[in-house]
């Protein structure tokens, strides 16, 4: 090769490793002005986003609202368990006890989770082995993420689920590394919180086995460690078990199972959300209620069991429409009066999007990361989490707890790609 050849190709590699020697040098105060940006963000996105709760929202409210009232902890429809109680159990009700019914105040706390969430994305990126530049890089993509931002101004589930999850696959990575029995308790507790507060992430536990394969350990000791993630997992819902267990009768975490699996297989099922009116349950469903919510969601149960059973053929084909929908890039449209903010934000998301997919996409495609036990059980999570969407129903919110992990799998394709390039220049 002529020697300027080789100085431009060595110029390059240069350049590259400047940057990675720079970076590793600077990640705090690096790391502390993405947290900023990720934090001012949030804050924009409260400021701008005139919103007012609705659906699901409204639910949560009133259960967090009841409660300090006096009332037990019920929904504005009045059912004692339909919704998951773990939001407005630890992020509603503390919030609304020291600023009573304060939108903004909730706003502000789950803008400090949207900050844990980036840096449990530092962490993560750290556990599976990248460098500063990753780290930084992972952290960095999340805290620009938009629909991250956006969905600090509403009350939604989502906000809490994913700090629990992410934390949830921390723990479990330090498991693997350490063979702590703190570790292992933390992963219990925050299965535990996510059994209240998501049953979808609950899909998650299909990584415990994998961890116990990847631990240099004799049986005795990864059944001990199994045991301490397990115990924990069992035991923080217990109480709310106990208490449905003694209003309703049935010791259940929730009873909105059977309506959930009934909008997702019935006759008129699309693969996304469906309003019950538009099933064939619409008409009767006033009347079903009447028999108390524990029974109206076994029956709906049953009715989608029986549909699966007889259409197993348009079960599969659903499924598989909702594996696309769930990862559908989101170009779909808001409202009827969508503002040009909007649309720019919109836009912009959907770019943004794009970009992730395709970078996680790249951690497949490199031997090194795909050979990379981290990797794969990151990949194990994504593909546990939407599973469990593939039986069910998909909206568009559901699937922001796993991007996160996306961002991470992007941050080490690309740190990754860097890296081998600076190996080819050098």
């Amino acid at each position: 090769m002529p020697e300027p050849a080789k100085a431009k190709l060595w110029g390059r590699g240069f350049r590259i490793t400047s940057i990675f020697a720079w970076v590793e040098v600077h990640e705090k105060p690096l790391l502390a002005l993405i947290v900023l940006v990720g934090v001012l963000l949030r804050f924009a996105a409260i400021a701008t986003l005139a919103h007012q709760p609705e659906s699901d929202e409204l639910a949560y409210r009133a259960m967090a609202l009841n409660w300090l009232s006096g009332q037990g902890i019920k929904d504005h429809m009045g059912n004692l368990a339909m919704y998951n109680a773990g939001y407005p159990i630890f992020i509603l009700t503390p919030v609304f006890l020291l600023f009573p019914d304060n939108l903004f105040a909730v706003r502000f706390l789950q803008s400090l989770l949207g900050v844990i969430c980036i840096l449990l994305c530092h962490r993560i990126a750290a556990e599976v082995g990248a460098k500063a530049f990753g780290r930084l890089l992972a952290a960095l993509l999340l805290g620009l993420y938009l629909p991250s931002a956006v969905y600090t101004v509403y009350l939604a589930k989502e906000n809490l689920m994913t700090v629990l999850m992410l934390a949830a696959i921390y723990c479990l990575l330090c498991l693997i590394r350490t063979k702590s029995r703190g570790a292992a308790v933390s992963a219990g507790v925050c299965f535990g919180l996510l059994a209240l507060t998501g049953n979808a992430a609950l899909s998650l536990l299909l990584l415990l086995p994998y961890v116990l394969y990847c631990l240099r350990s004799g049986f005795f000791e990864k059944m001990r460690l199994a045991g301490l993630v397990l115990i924990p997992m069992l035991l923080v819902p217990t109480p709310w078990i106990v208490r449905n267990h003694l209003e309703l009768g049935a010791p259940v975490l929730n009873t909105n199972g059977g309506f959930n699996l009934y909008l997702g297989n019935n006759p008129a099922a699309t693969g996304m959300f469906v309003s019950i009116s538009e099933t064939p349950r619409g008409t009767s469903w006033a009347q079903l209620r009447q028999t108390g919510e524990l029974n109206a969601s076994q029956i709906l149960k049953e009715d989608a069991l029986t549909w699966i059973a007889t259409n197993p053929s348009d079960f599969l084909k659903l499924a598989i429409k909702k594996l696309i929908y769930f990862w559908l890039p989101p170009f779909h449209q808001g409202g009827d009066q969508t503002s040009p903010l909007e649309m720019m934000v919109r836009v912009v998301w959907s770019l943004q999007f794009v970009v992730l997919v395709g970078g996680a996409v790249g951690s497949i495609l490199n031997r090194s990361l795909r050979n990379h036990q981290g990797v794969r059980m990151l990949w194990l999570a994504i593909g546990s989490y939407t599973a469990v969407h593939m039986v069910f129903y998909v909206i568009f919110r559901y699937r922001e707890p796993i991007m996160p992990i996306l961002c991470i799998l992007a941050a080490l394709a690309v740190e990754q790609y860097l890296s081998e390039r600076k190996a080819i220049y050098t």
